[in-house]
């Protein structure tokens, strides 16, 4: 019996002990939830679910999760789901979901058998119902702003130039879309040209409107500043007069809904943003609680445009909120006449190359095994119901064809065999233990300890960084202004070369002990001696772990400390203009070193060489979505390091969410009243 349950020696709950911080949260909010049982009259049975229920749904969150399956709780404990239903509805912390937001009890149980928490119900029904709202809309406008199939078609030549060649270019369909509609969700993985269409599609709209409000975002600040550098990169292509009228800044998602004086939102259904046209990059990291809160803040008429990699790791929060959105395109007969008028292309041809649910890879058809379908209506009574589209019909797109690696290099082989989860196939094309560097290798090492032939590895890929500081340390004399920082560029350089990328931050072969081990071998090959205490070294590249919104330096950030003109280190960053900013390592927001980076932090950059460190065993921080974002960082190399069954057991085994949003928007597409 666990330390819970002898709080309460009349009832017999049965919730394991904490084990970690979230399995004692959650047993804090079982304990909680059986109180208010108790107080509220129910049934020793009826506080007994209510404990568990509480415990389960709490850890099911923590571990991104929207909502847990009320079959599994029942199986977990031996009992019938009708039975579990009833105790937890009569248990008096537990509501049907009928109810508007202030009246949900803490827990919800849907009419699918769905557990949450009344938090996480609200959230996914709000976003539902503002989805609906928005594709209706899009629905009931009779010209949009992009103009008709034939001025698309002018501006899609003048902005994105003649055709390369005469296969369908997804790029400008995805424009196409975005011109024509209000809400479109672009999935494509590194290198697909993701930034290029959006580049595109503002030039088309600006060249249609003057005065068009335009606003970029993405979930943290330095996927913002990463959209922002790429896109003015981009606007050397456009004409003067449009580029100068792009963008010239970037929001995260919290600055750009902005904090009112109670701490909530300050934009929202009655309040909404105010822009013509947002675009949100890396929309994989949005969660299911900041998707309703952006989609509750959309003014009718603002075109949105979301970028991401629907294979890409989700969200640290609850849900994976643009991997369902995008798991399936699907088109309605009339937009495909609008893309092929605007494309020149024959309608039965594009029909033919349009994707179909036999076309989704494994990945999309496993991951939400308890969501249903966002594509397709499910039955209804009424016959206007069967005639509507589907929710998110003419919304979706797929970015296949690759222009940083071909999909037919090795890097571009196994993303798509780890994308397919062919665990077997993917080893296949990985050079086992190779004598020379090749493109894409694996060395076994399954120790729990990586072995001292891995660590002298991983350390020569770092040569190249250790021999350009030592000449920038010999280069530049200290009374020099600004010293050795005039060859931190060059140092940004070298060290985008290469990273080592963790699944675990803790561990053996986790980030804090690969960092250590490469930090002292950087330190010996360029006889750089510490300075500061432990950590601090000419050449230590440190990663921002936080926004700072008064020093512009935001989470994901990467600065090499270097002396300045009086010796004395500090830490340079690159600024967006390709210049340098340097910042006392004192005065730093909390940061580690950057030799090494977990999986999730490496998101959104890329490295020519990258290589993959495994846990010794399997655990379930690893999918197959890690390992593709993992190799996906790399252009020209890629290299995995641990045990072969970590890695096969990893790749066969896709991320699986527990959500009912397909069933909220069904819903919503019927009609449920707005909450």
């Amino acid at each position: 019996m666990s330390t819970f349950d002898h709080t309460l020696p009349d009832v017999e709950v049965n919730v394991p002990a904490p084990a970690d911080f979230s399995t004692a949260l959650a047993e804090g909010f079982a304990r909680r939830m059986s109180a208010l049982a108790q107080r509220g009259g129910a049934s020793a049975d009826g506080v007994r679910w209510a404990a568990r229920a509480a415990f389960a749904v709490s850890r099911a969150t923590s571990e991104g999760h929207v909502c847990v399956p009320l079959e599994e709780l029942a199986q977990r404990y031996e009992a019938g789901v009708e039975h579990v239903r009833d105790a937890l509805l009569a248990s008096h912390v537990a509501s049907d979901g009928a109810q508007p937001a202030h009246a949900l009890r803490p827990l919800v149980v849907d009419r699918e058998g769905r557990l949450y928490l009344a938090r996480y119900y609200d959230y996914e029904r709000r976003l539902a119902q503002s989805l609906v709202a928005h594709a209706q809309a899009m629905r009931g406008d009779q010209v949009s702003d992009g103009g008709s199939p034939h001025g698309m078609s002018e501006r899609l030549l003048r902005y994105f130039g003649p055709p390369q060649d005469d296969q369908i270019d997804w790029q400008r369909v995805a424009a196409v879309m975005a011109l024509s509609g209000r809400l479109t969700i672009v999935s494509g993985g590194p290198g697909t040209g993701k930034t290029t269409t959006v580049v595109g599609v503002l030039a088309c709209l600006l060249d249609a409107r003057a005065d068009l409000r335009i606003a970029l975002a993405a979930p943290t600040g330095k996927a913002a500043q990463r959209m922002q550098e790429a896109l003015l990169a981009r606007a050397g292509s456009l004409p003067p007069e449009l580029a100068a009228r792009l963008p010239q800044t970037s929001f995260t998602l919290h600055r750009l809904l902005g904090t009112g004086p109670d701490g909530r939102f300050r934009h929202h259904r009655d309040n909404p943003l105010p822009y013509d046209v947002i675009v949100i990059d890396e929309a994989s990291m949005i969660d299911v609680a900041m998707a309703a809160h952006l989609f509750d803040a959309l003014a009718r008429d603002t075109h949105l445009v979301m970028l991401g990699d629907k294979d890409q790791l989700a969200a640290v929060e609850a849900g994976a909120v643009f991997a369902e959105l995008s798991a399936q395109p699907a088109f309605t007969g009339e937009r495909v006449g609008v893309i092929a008028a605007a494309l020149k292309l024959d309608e039965h041809r594009l029909r033919a190359a349009l994707p179909t649910a036999a076309a989704a890879s494994t990945a999309d058809q496993e991951r939400a095994p308890f969501s249903g379908d966002l594509f397709s209506m499910p039955p209804d009574e009424t016959p206007q119901a069967q005639s509507q589209p589907a929710p998110l019909a003419d919304c979706v797109v797929w970015l296949e064809r690759n222009y940083r690696f071909g999909l037919d290099s090795a890097i571009g082989r196994l993303s798509l065999a780890i994308r397919r989860g062919a665990a077997q196939q993917a080893l296949e094309v990985l050079v086992i233990d190779p004598c020379a560097p090749c493109a894409a290798a694996f060395h076994e090492d399954s120790e729990a300890v990586p072995s001292e032939r891995t660590i002298q590895r991983l350390a020569a890929g770092f040569a190249p960084y250790a021999q350009a500081l030592s000449k920038a340390l010999a280069d530049a004399p200290a009374e020099a202004a600004p010293g050795a920082a005039a060859h931190a560029l060059g140092l940004f350089d070298a060290l985008n070369r290469f990273r080592i990328l963790c699944a675990t931050r803790l561990g053996p072969r986790g980030v804090d002990q690969m960092n250590s081990a490469m930090a002292a071998h950087v330190r010996r090959a360029a006889r750089v001696p510490l300075a500061m205490g432990a950590q601090w070294f000419a050449g230590r590249p440190v990663m921002v772990t936080r926004n700072d919104y008064a020093l512009g330096l935001f989470n994901g950030d990467i600065g090499i400390a270097l002396p300045g003109a009086d010796g004395a280190l500090r830490v340079y960053f690159r600024s967006a203009d390709g210049g340098l900013r340097a910042v006392s390592p004192a005065a730093l927001p909390p940061h580690d070193t950057a030799f090494a980076l977990t999986v999730h932090k490496s998101q959104g950059s890329e490295f020519e060489h990258a290589v993959l460190m495994l846990p010794s065993t399997f655990s379930r921080v690893l999918s197959r979505e890690l390992v593709y974002t993992a190799i996906t960082r790399a252009r020209e190399r890629v290299e995995v390091v641990g045990a072969r069954a970590v890695l096969l057991r990893a790749i066969a085994t896709p991320t699986q969410r527990d959500s009912g949003l397909a069933a909220r928007i069904a819903e919503a597409m019927r009609g449920g009243r707005m909450v």
